[in-house]
């Protein structure tokens, strides 16, 4: 029995406890509600929710994986010829080439998807929910074959003072025919491959005695190789033609965004099969000078290209993936796999 609802007693029983009220009143308040008792999953719960997981890692994992090289734009967006050119002739001391093709070679879909989650107990709702957060390590490379590039001269001797002597590799100011293929770490050296890293989450919520997924995160952030050296995503926009859907880092309340959880039966992009769909537009990011693709069902597209909703694509979420990719990437051959990706869930209906 709460001490604020003693009225029934007896009066001298209350008169001998008005110190202990008084006290109790002034360190809990009268009438505020008692903090929640902490609360941890048991090994029932862990193996349920580990068992969600699992059952759902497909959904959940980096999907730019190429099964060879594929064609790529050979005039990437913001790097015409004439740029190009202009950089070729203003610094002949780094390797620059033209690629017509890509491939994410990445590891063996069965490595582990780690995560971590927090289970929650909420009292007043009467309900148990548990937020999961992924962080994916995926290990692999980028590879592009070079159809054209520059070719080395000879070696450039400077003095930056008199006890020091730089060398430097000269290449030619124009390009050459060639034919070979490229790779590309996002990291320094060849013998850790890692590629890059993404993140994301789920809530799960316990009922009737059974775990299941009850929202997802507006989608899954990827980069190569950390978030601080890949470009910074804004917003994109996706549209069927029709209507643009605008979807933000940070969301509000008009727009998706990928910094918040949505209902599985509702939120989320929404189209119909039989729909068309491309972004309609360059993404908004920090590096304008960048080459962007889209990765649906398997396929990469380019940013124009749309994307037919047909009797392939399964029903309900499905996974949208947009990747930017630097254009120094694309056209220097010293340098690491540099990138950033959204991974969006949309909606397929009838």
């Amino acid at each position: 029995m709460s001490l604020c609802s003693n009225r029934g007693a007896r009066r001298s029983l209350l008169a001998a406890s008005v110190p202990v009220m008084a006290l109790a009143a002034l360190l809990l308040g009268c009438g505020r509600t008692p903090p929640e008792l902490a609360w941890a999953p048991n090994q029932a719960d862990s193996s349920a929710i580990d068992s969600i997981v699992q059952a759902n890692r497909a959904f959940f994992r980096t999907g730019l994986a190429e099964l060879s090289l594929q064609y790529m734009d050979t005039v990437l967006p913001g790097s015409t010829p004439q740029i190009l050119r202009g950089e070729l002739r203003s610094n002949p001391y780094k390797q620059r080439f033209r690629a017509d093709s890509m491939e994410h070679w990445l590891s063996d879909p069965d490595y582990p998807l780690d995560y971590k989650f927090i289970a929650t107990l909420d009292t007043t709702m009467e309900e148990t929910t548990c937020t999961v957060t992924f962080a994916e390590t995926i290990p692999g490379r980028l590879r592009l074959h070079v159809y054209r590039y520059s070719r080395y001269i000879k070696q450039d001797t400077f003095f930056p003072s008199p006890s020091e002597t730089l060398l430097l590799n000269r290449y030619d100011t124009t390009f050459s025919d060639t034919s070979f293929v490229l790779e590309k770490f996002a990291v320094a050296t060849e013998t850790d491959t890692q590629l890059g890293n993404a993140t994301g989450g789920m809530v799960l919520k316990k009922q009737n005695g059974a775990w299941s997924i009850w929202k997802m995160s507006g989608g899954h952030r990827y980069w190569a190789p950390s978030a601080d050296d890949a470009p910074y995503f804004f917003s994109l926009v996706l549209t069927n033609g029709a209507r643009p859907d605008t979807v933000l880092l940070r969301p509000d309340t008009l727009h998706f965004g990928m910094q918040r959880f949505y209902a599985l039966d509702s939120g989320f992009p929404t189209y119909k099969r039989g729909d068309s769909l491309r972004l309609a537009r360059q993404p908004s990011t920090n590096n304008g000078n960048s080459s962007t693709y889209v990765y649906f069902n398997g396929k990469r597209y380019e940013l124009d290209q749309w994307i037919k909703l047909d009797e392939n694509v399964p029903l309900g979420l499905v996974r949208l993936h947009v990747e930017h990719i630097p254009a120094e990437v694309f056209w220097e051959s010293a340098g690491k796999y540099v990138a950033a990706a959204w991974i969006i869930p949309v909606r397929v209906t009838e």
